[in-house]
């Protein structure tokens, strides 16, 4: 045996993941009466955390190829030390299971990383302003500004992009107009999108539209007055004079503008999902569920980084069936189904990428007051959706959503659905049940591992739906992290006395409803420490009030919906989501002793990832961590 740390840290092959599901069987048949036959490596003199009841807690860890070959103590694996193992004293460090994000939409964080302009740090206009003249420097100092391909024109020119910005974080609570783009650049097109459904662009934008605000004749006919196919939440915000200010909210409103922007390049987008694959595994994620494909879109580019070996972690991607709001009526039932018959798969792929379940959208959001509740939003000044606002639901027509799904159901397709608002939730888990007491009635033991997206307000007066998701075992995807960031906003929109029930954590733990969590991300940060923090504290971000403290969870727990839980989603609790002998090697090292770590802490976590393994090949290592 030898103490090194020389390791390989090229992602597995492709036919190696390939060979993946077979591997489990072949470690448990194979081993023979003497066992597994010398570990790999063997980290030991740790606090392991396993989320196996089984055995919770251990000193040390042995992979040996893709899998785990033991966990306990370095005393209890004399077995499985050969002459080539490499042994890490991590000297109290921590070991967990891999993090499983469990709701994401990876495309854009490479994106941001290369060239688009990350705008969650800013708490003003002003800040916005600062952030985006910095990476047009940046840009145009490096050639990086150039070389898009203008929708509208056909030309090809500059153009910045922004991510990321909603309005409540900034002390205006307004977004930056047209007007205070142009301050950064009048010439170079500018356009940033907001964490949920809204844009802003500036007048550049407009121009390669074909439209002049100095001449009327240039105007389209939405320009003065908002299109009759509006749906609730759709906003174009305007100046004094009548005139759009470059600011659209809603599911439709950006449509009107979003066409004039530049889109990726397929090898483009294939580079910003490894990058932000790899990004990810910075914080010691080693699997992910990218949470609608845009059609199918989306599965295109995970399935050619996939062929490539170009994907650094585990992933499995939700279809994009349907999009609420969208003027191609694919919410049609007869729709969905012709859809669905012309792919001809469902589950395809394997433990290192799969496309399994089909995401809808049954509402919008609390920050944007559009979620469909049964209480109106507190007023506002200036509240263009109006003072008696209940937001809405996507589908209004309960038979619709029921048919929509049923399409999806009979073709063996799992559900989940965005619901936010107390009332969405409440049509998603009435659908939901109808469908599973028909299927069961056929098949009683059919293992149905639905989840309701979101769920900010399952528990309301009337409305609440945690008895019944526990009987039935629909699974709460919550996004902890959302509470940090935008719980100042939730308030302002909700109250407090709803934002104390809001995503119940004890709540559905008390219940036995199963939580699964992820960042949602680029609506928050992709760091899941910070909502591991927020369940442990329910505080918020900009104000630091806590709502709802009876609600949180201890670090065990909230671990758990990062992990084993995370796995069980997908249906791959039995080779991965806990440090059990026998499932694949994914596997964090912590610098720190999370069970003894103050709540602060759990909010730099992210930087104090020392490794994270995937199937026993090495996707993250911190410079200088001597692993």
């Amino acid at each position: 045996m030898r103490e090194t740390t020389t390791r390989r840290s090229r992602p597995l092959g492709i036919a190696a993941r390939r060979l993946a599901p077979l591997a489990l069987a072949s470690f448990l048949t194979g081993c023979g009466p003497d066992g597994p036959g010398p570990a790999d490596v063997i980290y030991h003199n740790a606090r392991v955390i396993t989320m196996d009841d089984a055995r919770p807690a251990a000193t040390a860890v042995a992979v040996a190829g893709d899998r785990i070959v033991g966990v306990g103590s370095l005393e209890d694996f004399d077995a499985l030390v050969g002459d080539g193992t490499e042994l890490h004293d991590l000297e109290g460090r921590t070991i967990i299971p891999g993090i499983q994000e469990s709701h994401i939409h990876v495309r854009d964080l490479g994106f941001q990383q290369r060239v688009a302009v990350n705008l969650e740090p800013a708490l003003s206009v002003a800040d916005v302003q600062s952030l985006l003249s910095a990476r047009l420097r940046e840009l145009r100092a490096s050639g990086g500004l150039g070389g898009w391909t203008y929708p509208t024109t056909g030309e090809q020119g500059e153009w910045l992009f922004g991510l990321g910005w909603t309005q409540d974080r900034l002390a205006e609570k307004r977004m930056a107009d047209r007007h205070e783009l142009d301050r950064v650049s009048r010439e170079v097109p500018i356009s940033a999108a907001r964490i949920y459904n809204g844009i802003v662009v500036n007048t550049r934008v407009f121009e390669l539209m074909g439209i002049d605000f100095d001449d009327p004749d240039t105007y389209p006919d939405w320009f003065r007055e908002d299109p009759e196919d509006f749906v609730a939440g759709d906003v174009i915000f305007r100046d004094a004079d009548g005139l759009p200010n470059g600011v659209f909210v809603g599911a439709r409103a950006p449509l009107l503008v979003s066409g004039a922007i530049p889109e990726q390049s397929f090898e483009q987008r294939l580079e910003s999902l490894s990058r932000g694959l790899e990004v990810l595994a910075t914080y010691g994620i080693t699997a992910v569920v990218e949470a609608g494909s845009r059609l199918g879109d989306v599965t295109e580019v995970y399935r050619t980084a996939y062929e490539r070996g170009a994907l650094p972690l585990r992933a499995v991607v939700y279809d994009g069936w349907y999009r609420g709001g969208d003027p191609t009526g694919l919410g049609d039932p007869d729709a969905i189904a012709l859809r669905l018959d012309s792919l001809g798969f469902n589950r395809l792929g394997d433990d290192w990428f799969r496309v399994r379940g089909a995401k809808s959208s049954a509402d919008g959001g609390v920050g944007s007051r559009s979620a469909a509740v049964s209480v109106p939003f507190l007023p506002i000044p200036g509240d263009p959706l109006g003072a008696e606002n209940f937001g809405a639901l996507r589908d209004p027509d309960d038979g619709v959503r029921l048919r929509q799904f049923e399409a999806l159901a009979e073709r063996g397709w799992e559900i989940h659905t965005h619901a936010i608002g107390d009332v969405a939730i409440r049509q998603t888990v009435d659908a939901y049940k109808v469908l599973i007491d028909r299927i069961r009635a056929d098949d009683p033991d059919a293992d149905l591992r639905w989840s309701v997206i979101h769920i900010y307000l399952p528990d309301e007066p009337g409305y609440s739906v945690i008895d019944e998701m526990a009987e039935y075992g629909i699974i709460a995807a919550i996004n902890p992290a959302n509470l940090w960031y935008e719980g100042d906003s939730f308030v302002r929109n909700i109250g407090p006395e709803r934002m104390a029930r809001h995503t119940p954590y004890r709540t559905f733990l008390d219940a036995g409803v199963l939580m699964a969590s992820g960042s949602d991300y680029p609506n928050n940060s992709p760091d899941p420490w910070v909502g591991i923090y927020q369940m442990l504290t329910r505080r918020h971000q900009i104000s630091g009030e806590v709502h709802g403290p009876e609600q949180r969870i201890p670090l065990l727990e909230a671990l758990k919906t990062f992990t084993l839980n995370g796995a069980y989603l997908t249906y791959d609790d039995d080779v991965r989501g806990s440090l059990t002998v026998g499932k694949y090697a994914d596997l964090v090292v912590v610098d720190a002793d999370l069970t003894s770590a103050a709540d602060e802490e759990f909010l730099e976590m992210g930087r104090r990832v020392l490794l994270t393994m995937v199937g026993g090949r090495i996707a993250y290592k911190k410079e200088g961590a001597g692993l």
